[in-house]
């Protein structure tokens, strides 16, 4: 190229220019990439690295696989934002990325999803309506399935601990759930929440409300109903979030495996393995291997085990 711009972010729009030009990539797979190598050169910028395309080196995208695994990011996130940064450095003549040949860790689940670290510390201080903060507490805190979620009744919980019915049949096989931190505050806000929706019912049809058994209620016209036991009604208060933490599609399997992978990875630190009994317990597993299905365990994993290890020479 006869010119290089002059700064990181007039970079990524000409490599923008240059890649709509082409016409081989679609605008969504353009717009990925620029995205992706902005975040990167943000990161880059502020630890004091290479920022310029032609400039990376092997240290620069060492450091970059490193803050992924920081970060918690899952291999599919890590190959996307490695795969712009490749896009990025080979349209300014630089191969390293290429050259470096860098072998992915697999998941035990690829093909399951996870929040990282990052997007469910967020997610969990994100604004949101009660009922949201609710389902969202239920489920990344709590480890709830949603028909579990779907079941609770405000007798449900006792101040210490939340009475929770599982699958299978005649309401469920029961367990009791220790509160989280935050869980008094967030069923507070609902409960207001919910009480205002009963008031407001009584005021218009003060003979004729019924008021749902469930804690999980909606109003239409003045008048309450129970969520379907399906979940998709509850699953769609989820959807709305997703794009305010970067991620497209929430559902309950997503923050109840993230649940499982958290709880797995702060407990592991001091307890180990003594850890997964107690993690099968809280989310309602009957095995330990089903519930290791859920904690996505990759080679990160393995390896800080590995140096964990005792046996050795020194």
């Amino acid at each position: 190229m006869s010119k290089f711009p002059q700064s990181p972010k007039a970079t990524v729009e000409k490599m923008r220019t240059d890649l709509t030009k082409e016409s081989v990539l679609s605008a969504r797979s353009v717009q990925s990439y620029c995205q992706c190598t902005s975040t990167m050169i943000d990161l880059l910028t502020a630890n004091n690295r290479n920022d310029m395309p032609w400039k990376i080196d092997a240290s620069d995208i060492k450091f970059l696989l490193d803050k992924f695994t920081e970060k918690g990011f899952t291999v599919s996130t890590r190959r996307g934002y490695m795969a712009a940064i490749r896009k990025w450095t080979t349209h300014y003549g630089n191969n390293i990325v290429k050259d470096m040949k860098i072998r992915w860790p697999a998941d035990m689940r690829p093909n399951a999803d996870w929040l990282t670290t990052h997007q469910a510390e967020k997610l969990i201080t994100l604004p949101k309506s009660p009922m949201q903060e609710l389902i969202v507490h239920c489920e990344l805190c709590l480890g709830m399935r949603r028909i579990e979620v779907l079941r609770l009744k405000p007798n449900s919980f006792s101040g210490t601990y939340v009475d929770v019915l599982g699958k299978g049949m005649q309401g469920g096989k029961p367990r009791r759930v220790p509160y989280h931190r935050d869980t008094e505050n967030v069923l507070r806000r609902y409960v207001n929440y919910r009480d205002a929706l009963i008031n407001l019912a009584r005021s218009q049809f003060p003979v004729s409300t019924k008021v749902p058994e469930t804690l999980l209620m909606w109003s239409r016209g003045n008048r309450l109903y129970e969520y379907s036991k399906k979940g998709v009604s509850i699953d769609a208060q989820l959807k709305s979030l997703g794009p305010d933490i970067g991620y497209r599609d929430i559902s309950n399997h997503t923050l109840r495996r993230t649940f499982g992978r958290e709880m797995y990875r702060s407990l592991s630190k001091e307890s180990g393995d003594l850890c997964l009994p107690v993690i099968a317990k809280i989310m309602g597993h009957d095995s330990l291997e089903q519930c290791m299905k859920y904690l996505g365990l990759d080679m990160d994993d393995m390896t800080r085990a590995m140096n964990k290890f005792a046996l050795g020479m020194g």
